[in-house]
């Protein structure tokens, strides 16, 4: 049951990758000429945001699990939390920025949200690139 629940987290971590990618991704939106092509990206991206918070969920709970049968120091557990509770915030946030950006197909709404959607994606990003250098190596705090 471990071995695939184990199997389970390292897919849905993949899954999440997109919070590394989605900085990048977005600082790419200015480059679109016109607000169709800037609402079909961000589109792209809430959708991709959307699985990304779908995977959280699942990592959460199978991750809980694997801490119960583990034997980690509780600063771990403590910041393993945290971590992923502040992913799930500020990805919560962002696919709001997201959506009332995408509200209008024209592409008219997208400027004013594009800036805290770059700020929550870089921090988002951080964050998780935190979460997977504390799953990688568990026993340094």
């Amino acid at each position: 049951m471990l071995q695939i629940l184990l199997y389970i987290h390292v897919l849905t971590s993949i899954v999440m990758g997109i919070y590394l990618l989605m900085p990048f991704l977005v600082k790419h939106v200015d480059k679109l000429q016109s607000g169709a092509a800037q609402y079909g990206f961000l589109n792209v991206l809430f959708v991709s945001n959307r699985i990304g918070q779908f995977a959280l969920i699942l990592s959460f709970l199978t991750g809980g699990y694997m801490i119960s049968k583990g034997n980690y120091s509780v600063l771990w557990q403590v910041l393993a939390i945290v971590l992923f509770l502040a992913v799930a915030a500020l990805s919560g946030i962002m696919g709001k920025r997201l959506r009332l950006a995408v509200k209008e197909s024209s592409g008219s709404a997208v400027s004013a949200q594009l800036g805290s959607i770059k700020t929550l994606a870089t921090i988002t990003g951080i964050i998780y690139f935190l979460i997977v250098t504390l799953m990688k190596f568990p026993y340094l705090v």
